[in-house]
């Protein structure tokens, strides 16, 4: 009998597995102005620090999804010839698990929840759990369903968001001579 793709690959045996916390870099104001200008977003609370004073947050918070940004691992910026035929740099979505980019992927989609806004200031630490992994038999083949959540944490331990990731793997095809 043939196995599956999720049982050659043996991640279910990962299940509940988690990633090592990473620390980001302090949040500084003109990093969350690049991003607010990178996601187009006009909100003069993004720029001018005495209208985000007097606003809702009381401070010089970033744009919700800045969250994502500001755990990212410090000092790991690729340059573009560096990336993976993914266009990634490293796997966001799962913690390690055996011949994870012997698979093409996709992101499935994503659920995030807001708690807390991120300061000027603030160093956030972001920790994941693999929570669910299926297969599923597409048009193409066979795919993997692979999802994670991610816990977003400030210096004072207060939860800033959570973050649940869904990924989509399906076998590389090998390229005909």
């Amino acid at each position: 009998m043939e196995h599956s793709l999720l049982e050659k690959l043996g991640w279910k045996d990962y299940l509940g597995s988690e990633t090592k916390t990473i620390v980001g870099e302090p949040v500084i104001a003109r990093d969350i102005r690049r991003y607010a200008l990178a996601i187009d977003d006009p909100n003069p609370i993004y720029y001018d620090e005495e209208i985000a004073k007097n606003g809702r947050y009381k401070g010089f918070a970033a744009p919700p999804f800045y969250i994502t940004w500001a755990a990212g691992v410090p000092k790991s910026e690729t340059r573009v010839k560096d990336l993976g035929e993914d266009g990634l740099a490293s796997f966001v979505g799962i913690p390690e698990v055996p011949n994870v980019w012997e698979l093409g992927w996709v992101r499935g989609g994503e659920e995030i929840e807001f708690f807390r806004p991120v300061y000027v200031g603030d160093t956030v630490s972001v920790k994941g759990k693999f929570v669910d992994v299926t297969e599923k038999e597409g048009k193409a083949g066979p795919m993997v369903f692979a999802t994670s959540e991610f816990e977003y944490i400030n210096q004072n331990g207060e939860i800033l968001a959570r973050h649940r990731i869904t990924m989509i793997a399906m076998p590389r095809r090998q390229e005909e001579d």
